[in-house]
């Protein structure tokens, strides 16, 4: 990990990123357009994620499915699906859209950006001659500008409101985790550490567990999206602001 491959992907991959969004934000104005591109990268990431299937079986007559093909065991597979799904929903007015998009675009940049950095195939691979070692690399560059879109094409925006969404989804992370590890063990197979639930994700800081994620990004995105609405709305228009006045009537 962190080898000069492993730096110079990063840096390509976010300067990609970066000014795909910046040009995309900027050309593209019908949402058509702007669905259409939010769709190529959905599906884009899922085929990547699945991309070894092909490339076994073409180069060997077999191929092997990994866990994660099959089950939400870590938290990018969940924001993989959710992207796709929120790609191919007509509706985006709907409260169901509305949670689910909001919850995608926090869960897809955090998981996505670590998903890069920390990449563990890589990690215990650090060779891009082998497509099992960096495909995921891709995935998840693919994932971070289809989430990142979701804010540029105006699918979401970024309000306190949010906070709501990053809740229920870390809930939901919690019950899929809990869910996963169930059914391992009810067919006597070894349970994955399914969302982190089994042991903490970085061994060496053992006080940062799924609780304490959970809890952080809760209170990270009230942060985050309170300060966003005090940079960019009316003082009237705050959440903060209407919640106040609303409690002094």
């Amino acid at each position: 990990m962190f080898n000069t491959a492993h730096i110079i992907f990063m840096i390509v991959a976010f300067v990609l990123i970066l000014a795909g969004e910046l040009l995309a934000g900027f050309f593209v104005r019908k949402n058509g357009a702007k669905r259409a591109i939010l769709i190529t990268f959905a599906v884009a990431t899922v085929l990547i994620h699945f991309s070894s299937l092909w490339v076994d079986y073409l180069s060997t007559g077999a191929a092997s499915v990994d866990n994660t093909m099959l089950f939400l065991i870590y938290p990018c597979n969940i924001a993989m699906w959710l992207l796709l799904i929120v790609a191919l929903l007509k509706n985006t007015e709907g409260k169901f859209y509305k949670i689910v998009a909001e919850f995608t675009f926090y869960l897809g940049i955090v998981g996505g950006i670590i998903g890069i950095v920390f990449n563990e195939i890589y990690a215990n691979s650090p060779t891009f001659a082998d497509w099992h070692s960096i495909k995921g690399l891709f995935s998840h560059a693919t994932l971070i500008f289809g989430c990142i879109y979701l804010a540029v094409g105006g699918f979401i925006k970024i309000r306190v409101r949010n906070t709501i969404s990053v809740a229920i989804g870390m809930l939901f992370m919690v019950a899929d985790g809990a869910i996963t590890i169930g059914i391992f063990r009810a067919c006597n197979l070894e349970a994955p550490n399914a969302m982190y639930l089994l042991a903490n994700p970085f061994e060496n800081m053992p006080w940062l567990n799924t609780w304490t994620i959970g809890v952080a990004a809760v209170v990270l995105t009230f942060a985050i999206t309170a300060l966003v609405e005090q940079c960019a709305l009316k003082r009237e228009d705050r959440t903060l602001v209407r919640l106040f006045k609303g409690g002094k009537k």
